[in-house]
């Protein structure tokens, strides 16, 4: 599995951003491998293994910051991911996009990010629609939870009322697929 570099940066960036002062002691914490990556220059259109690239540096914010919720430390580096990339030209796209149009485009652009990946999307109802995780080699509640910040980001920027999203099941757990159902008022 893997996973491209644009990632890895906003990861990089969000300790570099959120937590500034620890951003040394977070660098050093990562496994060699993980941290030579972090070390050097990302190019943003290569791919990354996940488990050196994502998975070890997010789990380990995860542990250093976010009391080991995965979680709260996934939600938090995926809104900020969400933020970043939600930003100018895509800003007006927001605007004018539904929130199910919105929630069907990430679930493309995930599978961009992502390799092999398979990701699609179950509208519920006119406030409600669900994320629908297929495949996705080695994905852990972390980036689970990393993914749904993202679309639920999106989803605030977008101006709709009150985004929350749950995660029903859960590849990370060991069921078939990972479900994240969103709604919005």
């Amino acid at each position: 599995m893997n996973v491209k570099g644009t990632a890895l940066t906003t990861t990089r960036d969000f300790v570099r951003t959120k937590h500034q002062s620890k951003y040394n002691g977070w660098l050093d914490s990562l496994p060699a491998e993980s941290k030579s990556l972090f070390s050097g220059t990302i190019d943003a259109t290569k791919w990354y293994p996940i488990k050196e690239g994502y998975l070890n540096p997010i789990n380990k914010v995860v542990q250093m910051f976010y009391g080991n919720d995965p979680r709260k430390g996934g939600d938090a580096i995926g809104r900020y991911s969400a933020e970043i990339a939600l930003k100018g030209f895509y800003k007006v796209f927001l605007l004018v996009a539904s929130p199910s149009y919105l929630i069907k485009r990430a679930s493309k652009i995930f599978s961009t990010f992502y390799d092999p990946s398979e990701i699609g999307v179950v509208e519920k109802g006119p406030n409600e629609a669900m994320l629908k995780i297929i495949k996705f080699d080695q994905i852990d509640t972390a980036l689970e939870y990393r993914i749904a910040g993202w679309v639920n980001k999106a989803l605030e920027l977008a101006n709709c009322k009150n985004p929350g999203y749950s995660i029903g099941k859960s590849l990370a757990s060991g069921g078939d697929c990972t479900e994240i159902t969103f709604k919005w008022e």
